[in-house]
């Protein structure tokens, strides 16, 4: 099989590329594109903070009471006609509660799992593993800007096959989430869609849809946009499962290592080139000072704020 084949790559323990021995400053940015990243960054964390705020409100709702959003479409469906209601289906809420409330809890089940594991990355403070952990990545880039600039020259510089390895690897990452914590409440919901839809015998005239109570226009919005969500990230992890065969065959090795390999060559060109800059730079400094030249040590005004550096001299014998 090609998979069985040797790799012409093999992962090494970098003991340097750790955050103690990185100075994450050299890489700051005041580029727009930078700072847009940063803000959408803090977005969608408080996104997923919402997110789980709505799930303790759902779970305690549902504990609390015999009704959830949904059966506001699901009783609008049931009083359509006779016609339209022979292509209504509709979960009962002593069955879709308890779904509800078991994917809620395994959300959350899997959200501290995840947080154990970043856990024990941020104290290794290995920068490949924080990389390739979501959660790790996020705690180091939402409390610093520079983290996060040194995180997107990371991300920066990949090859077709790299971006395809990367894809499959973090889309691999949700799986548990996607199927056990999102699907079967979303089949719900895409069900409650579907019969609210036929109740209005599919007309393309949106106003019929969105009329109403603020509260079943906001079930309704939330609903639609949960599905649509849902069935993005199920197309992605598809599309990641057909790729994933030929891409192991062709990195010819386990994916998390091939990923953390790629990262750590990254760390190593960004060092290198960082160095080369500043070695340029320097002896760029030593070239103007030996002429004479030390406007670069004064301010505005034209005062020196810097010493200069001392010039070699031959020994007094």
């Amino acid at each position: 099989m090609c998979c069985s084949s040797s790799a012409k790559w093999k992962r090494e323990v970098v003991p340097d590329h750790k955050f103690d021995f990185i100075d994450v400053d050299q890489f700051h940015s005041r580029t727009c594109g930078s700072r847009a990243s940063f803000a959408w960054l803090w977005t969608t964390f408080i996104i997923a903070i919402a997110v789980y705020v709505a799930d303790v409100y759902t779970l305690v709702a549902l504990l609390a009471s015999n009704r959830w959003a949904g059966q506001i479409l699901q009783t609008q469906a049931t009083e359509s006609d006779a016609e339209s209601q022979k292509h209504i289906l509709l979960v009962p809420f002593r069955i879709g509660k308890w779904i509800f409330f078991a994917c809620i809890i395994v959300s959350f089940l899997l959200a501290l799992w995840d947080a154990r594991k970043a856990r024990a990355i941020v104290k290794s403070r290995d920068i490949s593993y924080a990389f390739t952990n979501v959660m790790a990545h996020n705690w180091y880039a939402l409390r610093s800007y520079n983290h996060h600039c040194f995180f997107s020259q990371i991300n920066k510089s990949k090859k077709r096959k790299d971006s395809l390895a990367f894809f499959v690897f973090f889309t691999f990452k949700g799986w548990k989430r996607l199927l056990l914590a999102d699907a079967p409440r979303q089949v719900i919901n895409a069900i409650t869609l579907y019969s609210f839809g036929a109740s209005q015998n599919w007309t393309t005239d949106l106003s019929a849809y969105f009329t109403g109570s603020v509260l079943k226009v906001t079930a309704l919005s939330t609903m639609l946009f949960t599905v649509v969500i849902f069935a993005i990230s199920a197309v992605c992890l598809l599309v990641a499962a057909v790729i994933y065969v030929p891409l192991l065959c062709t990195i010819q090795g386990n994916l998390k290592e091939y990923c953390c390999h790629k990262v750590d060559k990254r760390i190593s060109e960004l060092m290198k080139r960082r160095n080369r800059r500043r070695l340029a730079r320097e002896a760029d400094i030593a070239r103007r000072e030996a002429r004479g030249d030390f406007s670069h040590l004064k301010d505005k005004t034209g005062r020196m704020v810097r010493a200069p550096r001392p010039q070699p001299t031959l020994p007094s014998v």
